[in-house]
């Protein structure tokens, strides 16, 4: 007792002390990650798209004391560590042709006077569509940060720093961009987790109290819940990992497996005490553990392999989850014996006898086993038809992620919305374009090429404001009309004459010349809308630039982002795949016959068919915070079976039937069954009144599945079994 207090307290003192939640780019890709590091090399080079966007609310824009605001701001900002470019009204430039080289000068300047000002912004409009809404009403602000591998440690306090800044420097202002959301993103699933994971465990110990045979045995529950989770993570933080989107669903899966487990030792340990009362406490303990640990050992067995499996998963989020989640159920697994020996020792005769009005599970149980006997026929058919609805929905899901679901309601979420409303992005996509053949991107007819692919962009409704160089070149031919009548600058010569624009916050060619390159603007999308954009891209790209001749690389977070959910898809095929087949073994190894091997993994199937079809009425989509649905409810459906199968066995040695078998198994297991779906699903019930709408999501899609498992296990396999050894 005293080396599990002091395991649990160190546990949870490192986990309070050392917890940190990180949902970059760096744990969803491993280092040799070829895209990956493509994008972290365009970050270097080229400029990281780890964008800060404020947008002022300002009633004349163009005053000077506006400008001096936005001027402060540039002092305050450019000079910090982690700041690479800023860009506002203050300091944007405009190019001068002159003795045939290109000069970049601001376009505000204090002897300027303001016609001057709002003519050149008028002449330059992608310029001035990223700095001004439409109605002058607001002003936009730009940070440009240092790559995203290098913000990973301070980012959340780099983030607070400079909101700090423009907020004290220009009050009301809107704050967005891919940083802010990304620290806002962890901060929620931080919330998230503690906040439910308290409020579920406590729900289902509540729950427990009524369905325990007595609340003496809910103390027990709760030490072997707490036990295994605060030592898991105890350990996590301490060898350095994180959580994220995926790991937060640790405690949760820990948890399921504690209280199944504690539930059918603890049903078996109080039938035996109340069937042999005058045997002594050790022999009650031991005899109970005899009969539960076989069953309790091949669900942990099952379980742990399909978390094993994804280890080999590519993706390191995946990773961290299946060996966390391998080491915590072990110690799930061996605490809750330890625990159960420990707490049962110490237990009263008054725990006997129950106190408080318990389910009359015995009543439900017989009208189930009456059910399955004369309803056998429709039961098998009303499942097959499931399996045939759930098959047909399951290829009619749509995979997607959408970032915004992950934020809850508040003024991070409400900012964005502004910002995007007003400014029609507020993510940057930088397209870079190269040849594979000597000429030169930059002479006219590649030029004309450029325009006629930018316009193309221009006219695509999720791209915002593309601006490239050709905007500098028809600003200036239209300011100089004698270059149009010259032919236009040559632009090949004047700009490798010329020196580049001090203000980097656009990249608009390499510094060889190897590409050129248009930055536009988009909005936050989910994947199942950003896949088709990028392909769009792609596609009019290839109708003005001929393949093999010219290349198009799409730089930023939306190109990584879009694969996300191919990658996250492909893990969990392998892994499920994986684990069902290992799990398929494993019963057939506990069971010693394929046949009733074969019909005992059919009903683990059923819940999550039936989960396919919810998804498909309501348009849920997979997505990543979704996507371990499927390893955690085939583990929990197996764990029943498992239990039942067992009694079945059992009660088979006897003389009974099979029909009368499996009834015995139901009446037997039923208690602990029922209890243990009770109470996990109004524990998932409870994550289903989050804030998040996909953690919210998440929660109802597992009450749901988890209630569906139970019926399949005391409804269809039943029915299965009847029907197939008839007497």
């Amino acid at each position: 007792m005293i080396v599990l207090a002091l395991a649990m307290l160190l546990g949870l003192g490192q986990t309070a002390r050392l917890l940190r939640v990180d949902n970059s780019l760096s744990i969803w890709f491993l280092e040799d990650n070829a895209e990956y590091q493509q994008y972290l090399n365009f970050q270097k080079e080229q400029g990281s798209d780890e964008l800060v966007i404020a947008m002022i609310p300002t009633e004349d824009a163009l005053s000077k004391a506006h400008l001096a605001k936005l001027q402060s701001l540039h002092q305050k900002t450019d000079s910090l560590p982690y700041v690479t470019a800023s860009f506002s009204l203050a300091n944007a430039q405009y190019p001068i042709y002159a003795n045939r080289e290109i000069k970049y000068r601001n376009i505000y300047q204090t002897d300027r006077s303001r016609a001057q000002f709002a003519k050149l912004l008028d002449e330059l409009p992608a310029i001035k569509n990223q700095l001004l809404t439409e109605d002058d009403s607001f002003s936009f602000f730009y940070l440009q940060l240092i790559p995203s591998n290098h913000l990973k440690e301070n980012k959340s306090q780099i983030i607070d720093a400079l909101r700090n800044i423009i907020e004290t420097t220009v009050a009301d202002s809107h704050i967005s961009g891919s940083p802010v959301l990304g620290q806002a993103f962890n901060k929620t699933i931080f919330a998230e987790s503690n906040k439910f994971a308290i409020v579920s465990v406590a729900v289902i110990l509540g729950l427990l109290f009524f369905l325990l045979p007595h609340w003496h045995y809910v103390p027990i529950a709760f030490l072997a819940i707490v036990l295994p989770i605060s030592i898991t993570f105890g350990l996590m933080t301490s060898l350095g990992y994180s959580l994220n989107l995926i790991s937060m669903l640790i405690p949760t899966i820990l948890m399921i497996y504690s209280v199944s487990d504690l539930i059918h030792i603890t049903n078996i340990f109080h039938m035996h005490r109340r069937a042999h009362p005058q045997q002594q406490r050790s022999t009650q303990i031991k005899t109970a553990f005899q009969e539960s640990l076989k069953p309790c050992f091949y669900t942990t067995l099952t379980t742990i392999i399909g978390y094993l499996a994804l280890v080999i998963s590519p993706l390191p989020a995946f990773q961290i989850m299946g060996l966390f989640t391998f080491v915590g159920l072990l110690f799930a697994f061996c605490l809750v014996y330890i625990v159960a020996a420990i707490g049962f020792s110490f237990l009263t005769e008054t725990s006997l006898h129950a106190r408080v009005k318990k389910i009359n599970i015995s009543k439900i149980t017989h009208r189930l086993t009456h059910w399955t006997s004369q309803y056998k026929n429709p039961i098998i058919g009303i499942s097959m038809l499931i399996f045939i609805l759930g098959g047909i929905s399951f290829f009619s899901i749509e995979v997607s992620t959408n970032s915004l679901d992950l934020l809850g309601e508040g003024k991070v979420k409400s900012d964005l919305e502004r910002i995007e409303d007003k400014l029609d992005g507020s993510i940057r996509l930088q397209l870079n374009i190269s040849s594979t053949k000597e000429a030169s991107l930059l002479s006219k007819a590649e030029l004309r090429k450029m325009k006629t692919f930018q316009e193309k962009l221009d006219t695509n409704r999720h791209i915002a404001h593309p601006i490239s160089v050709l905007n500098f070149q028809s600003f200036l031919e239209n300011r100089m009309s004698s270059l149009s009548r010259i032919g236009g600058i040559n632009f090949e010569k004047v700009i490798q004459k010329s020196e580049p624009p001090a203000n980097a916050f656009f990249s608009f060619y390499g510094d060889d010349y190897s590409y050129v390159a248009i930055n536009a603007n988009i909005k936050e999308l989910p994947t199942k809308e950003l896949r088709p954009l990028l392909n769009t891209i792609k596609k009019d790209f290839k109708e003005v630039f001929p393949e093999p001749a010219y290349e198009l690389k799409i730089q930023g977070f939306s190109e990584m982002f879009a694969q996300l959910n191919t990658y996250i898809l492909q893990t969990q095929f392998c892994s499920f795949g994986l684990a069902f087949f290992i799990s398929f073994c494993i019963l057939f190894y506990f069971i010693g016959r394929f046949k009733m091997s074969l019909l005992a993994l059919i009903p683990n199937l059923l819940p999550l068919f039936s989960a396919f079809i919810v998804m498909y009425l309501f348009g849920i989509h997979v997505e990543a915070a979704n996507v371990m649905l499927a390893p955690i409810m085939l583990g929990v459906a197996m764990d029943d079976t498992i239990h039942l199968i067992n009694k079945y066995k059992h009660f088979r040695k006897t003389d009974l039937s099979p029909a009368e078998s499996i009834d015995q198994a139901v009446h037997y297991t039923g208690g602990a069954l029922f209890s243990t779906t009770i109470s996990l699903v109004c524990g998932f019930m409870v994550i289903g009144f989050s804030g998040v709408s996909s953690v919210s999501t998440f929660g109802l899609l597992c009450a749901f599945t988890i209630l569906f498992a139970l019926i399949a296990d005391v409804c269809f396999l039943p029915a299965l079994l009847k029907w197939f050894y008839r007497e």
